[in-house]
């Protein structure tokens, strides 16, 4: 039996590739599926056997994921591969001549092997596949060529057959074309790069991934090699050895420059071929030629030597076709710009475009020029919206109105958060100070890459993700509940300490893992960048979708802690609390993703250097054949392409900047001092409404918003005529004042004075009192009473805000006492100090 038969029976794993549809007439048999004619009766299983059942089915059910995930990621490479092929300017197939290298004895080539080099010719029609099929290549190719001669063409048609394969076998991997310009890492081995890219492009799980790698089941496909320049072309060919040195069963295809191959001396030694593109003969031209229609251009290509040079490269010869007015081409760039020239002149689709060209052709010209330009900058050959960098803003004012912006965003955004707490206009305020304080010190300008994961609503993620959540939940609720109790033991003693903290810990726990479970569970296995800017919507949606069970979850959880202390249960409060989590969820999940990258548009869009609707943009250079559209991913048609709009001014290196570490440190300086303030004053603020009356009105009086002394009443000497503010007590609750929180007073009497009203007349000490407030009380002539105050207790007096005939009269502790009322916040025109 020869090598080429033996080759498929040794990649079935059936280890690794299990069916996964089991029905009443078969089971499974060391992970095989068996056809049980014979078992037609339905016989009750022992309860082992049932729970064994149960557990193959549970394991079988990660199989059978990792089964779906398979086949939606081969349509999304095939219809990547297919789209790419479309529009690629080597869509009429011009034959090359070819040759292959393979490693003989004596002699270092391509591959670098310490053996004598053989270079096998090629018939022009032998495809990558039968090469990368050969028993003596064994998967392992290497494609090299010049510019232009079609190497990621071929690279293309090489997934295409791939892709075939694997879906027509099980066991055959998963093709997938991977860019190493975007390997940024010089020092990431190369498993762990492609199971990144995987993550990010695909939203597949890390362990599917890793799983994949280990059992042969991705095919990585590496184009760009040459376009990592040579210090880090070399790097990368170590890593790339090293990988395929880790597993001898490992296969993949690399694709580069043969100039820039040649030139970093390290070679790819672990590959055992290399497929080679070369310059077609004038009869291979003249062939193609006349098979497009076009022979009388050969007349053209022969009369002018350097169109007849320039034509030696599949792909300017494909563009001359497609851009020669008659005017001589004598160089790339007057290639290039025909080329553009033409394609900018072509009608467009009515229907897509009833008003005409939506854009002039120096607009389109300089916004192509921006995106080249940074994508050279970058080292990358796809570009991605959602992948615009903060660091493409200039240094100076633009980074300055970044910061500005979207610190005004962010504190817009916290203002509303704390204006639950605060009220709205305070917590404006206070938001907008914290938001700038993070803009102005605590934003860089790094590479940031987003990695927003996309979410589905269905019962089996909802039911899978509160399990897994409400598991997490008991696990990290035991933990916080510990260490709290530990820290509340302290204070109250061990025992009493440990009850309230494991009861908090579990409480906050349980509805913290909820959420997370539910997130997690809501996750889709896979889902590619099918759409433009497709990564910002997802942050945006999942700014709405995580708020939608947070919000219950609390209102629901937050009454549990009104259940432990014992306090009446409020309503308003559950439903506020659960508000309150729901926009800092929102604010921590999504917020952090579309906030920067719409400031970043903003300013880029009035600079020029972009237009307001960047997709529809790119979707009109796309239909123009200038750019190529794969889903949410645009690239040039060709490098050579970019390099022209790029031009010959050099590109700087981006201006990537952190955060300076004074501005750092004063940042965090500042942004801990406003929490602390924050603190005081979320416990210092009040709103007089129906849980706080106000007994000293019109000095204070509904709606508004006060300033206390919470935070120093303790050692605070409280004097005749202090608003306080304390809880209702017992005693007031029975002249009339039931069902309200907290009261504001007059104190009238200090602790060891005497009290007395005779004849509607107030005496402490003895002395008649005179002042303003005193009068503005209803007292009445049968209104009698004499007292000595405790040494422990303030006496208060004031008016029932229910009953104004009605007098309000207790002792009050100083324990009880909240604080002194400073001043009115709010409404402005009442601003003031309460006396």
């Amino acid at each position: 039996m020869t090598e080429e038969r033996k080759r498929p029976e040794r990649e079935i794993n059936t280890e690794h590739h299990r069916e996964a549809n089991v029905n009443h007439q078969g089971f499974y048999v060391e992970g095989d599926y068996i056809y049980n004619s014979e078992q037609q009766r339905h016989v009750p299983a022992p309860l082992w056997r049932e729970l064994q059942r149960k557990l193959i089915g549970w394991l079988d059910r990660d199989q059978y994921a990792a089964s779906c995930i398979r086949k939606q990621l081969l349509v999304e490479v095939k219809r990547e591969v297919t789209t790419r092929l479309q529009d690629s300017l080597h869509q009429d197939k011009l034959e090359m001549n070819l040759y292959l290298e393979l490693p003989m004895e004596e002699s270092k080539g391509a591959v670098e092997r310490d053996q004598r080099q053989k270079v096998i010719p090629l018939p022009p029609q032998t495809s990558a596949m039968e090469v990368f099929e050969r028993p003596d290549v064994k998967g392992r190719l290497l494609i090299l060529g010049e510019p232009g001669s079609g190497k990621t063409t071929t690279l293309l048609r090489l997934a295409e057959d791939l892709v075939k394969q694997a879906q027509q076998n099980n066991a055959a991997p998963i093709p997938i074309i991977f860019e190493l310009s975007a390997w940024k890492h010089d020092q990431q081995p190369l498993d762990q790069w492609l199971v990144a890219q995987l993550k990010n492009n695909y939203s597949i799980d890390e362990k599917i991934s890793q799983q994949w790698l280990e059992n042969h089941q991705l095919l990585p496909l590496l184009d760009g090699l040459d376009e990592l320049g040579i210090p880090r072309q070399r790097l990368c060919v170590t890593k790339i050895n090293q990988f395929f040195k880790q597993d001898i069963q490992r296969r993949g295809v690399v694709c580069c420059r043969l100039e820039e191959y040649q030139q970093g001396r390290v070679k790819l030694r672990k590959l055992n071929g290399a497929y080679c593109l070369q310059s077609p003969n004038d009869v291979q031209i003249q062939e193609y030629l006349q098979r497009l229609g076009k022979r009388e251009f050969w007349q053209v290509l022969s009369s002018d030597a350097q169109m007849r040079e320039l034509a030696d490269k599949p792909l300017f010869l494909n563009v001359m076709v497609t851009a020669y007015q008659g005017q001589p081409i004598t160089n790339k760039a007057q290639l290039w710009s025909a080329y553009v020239e033409e394609r900018l002149k072509l009608p467009l689709d009515q229907q897509k475009y009833p008003k005409g060209v939506p854009y002039g052709d120096e607009d389109t010209r300089h916004w192509l020029t921006y995106i080249a330009r940074q994508l050279v900058a970058d080292s990358t050959t796809e570009f991605l919206i959602e992948n615009m960098q903060l660091y493409w803003l200039n240094k100076g004012g633009e980074r300055l109105a970044f910061r500005l912006i979207s610190g005004l965003i962010l504190g817009l955004i916290l203002g509303l958060i704390l204006g639950l707490i605060l009220g709205l206009i305070y917590g404006l305020i206070y938001g907008l100070i914290l938001g700038l304080i993070y803009g102005l010190f605590l934003e860089n300008f790094k590479y940031y890459e987003l990695t927003a994961e996309a979410f589905i609503i269905n019962w089996y993620g909802v039911k899978y993700g509160l399990t897994y959540g409400l598991i997490l939940g008991l696990i990290y609720g035991l933990i916080y509940g510990l260490i709290l109790g530990l820290i509340l033991g302290l204070i109250y003693g061990l025992i009493l300490g440990l009850i309230y903290g494991l009861i908090y810990g579990l409480i906050f726990g349980l509805s913290s893992g909820l959420i997370y479970g539910l997130i997690y569970g809501l996750r889709t296995e896979i889902k590619a960048k099918v759409q433009p800017n497709q990564g910002i919507k997802e942050s945006f949606k999942k700014t709405f979708i995580i708020p939608l069970f947070a919000f219950p979850a609390w209102a629901l959880i937050y009454p549990l802690f009104f259940i432990v202390t014992g306090a009446n249960l409020d309503l308003t409060s559950a439903l506020t609390m659960g508000l309150l989590i729901g926009l800092v969820s929102a604010l921590a999940s999504g917020g952090q993703d579309w906030i920067p990258h719409l400031t970043l548009r903003l300013i880029l869009w009035q600079r020029g250097a972009i237009p307001w609707n960047y997709a529809r943009f790119l979707s009109y250079a796309a239909q123009r054949r200038l750019i190529q559209q794969v889903g949410g991913r645009y690239r040039f048609l060709h490098d050579a392409l970019r390099q022209h709009f790029v031009g010959n001014k050099p590109v700087p290196p981006p201006l990537i900047e952190g955060s300076k570490t004074k501005n750092i440190v004063l940042g965090y300086i500042l942004l801990g001092f406003s929490l602390f303030v924050f603190l005081i004053l979320s416990s210092s603020i009040y709103r007089v409404d129906s849980g706080l009356k106000s007994t000293v009105v019109p000095v204070v009086q509904s709606g508004d918003v006060v300033l206390t002394d919470r935070v120093t009443r303790n050692w605070r000497k409280f004097h005749h005529g202090d608003v306080i503010h304390f809880r209702v007590t017992k005693n007031l609750a029975k002249q009339g004042f039931n069902g309200k929180k907290y009261i504001m007073m007059r104190i009238v009497a200090l602790p060891g004075e005497t009290f007395a009203i005779k004849q509607g007349e107030v005496y402490v000490n003895g002395q008649r009192l005179q002042t303003d407030y005193i009068q503005g009380i209803p007292i009445q002539d049968d209104d009698e009473v004499e007292r000595e105050i405790p040494s422990c207790c303030y006496l208060v007096l004031g008016e029932n805000p229910d009953d104004q005939d009605k007098l309000l009269m207790d002792l009050v502790t100083r324990e009880k006492i909240d604080g002194r009322v400073l001043f009115r916040l709010f409404p402005f025109g009442r601003f003031g100090r309460v006396d």
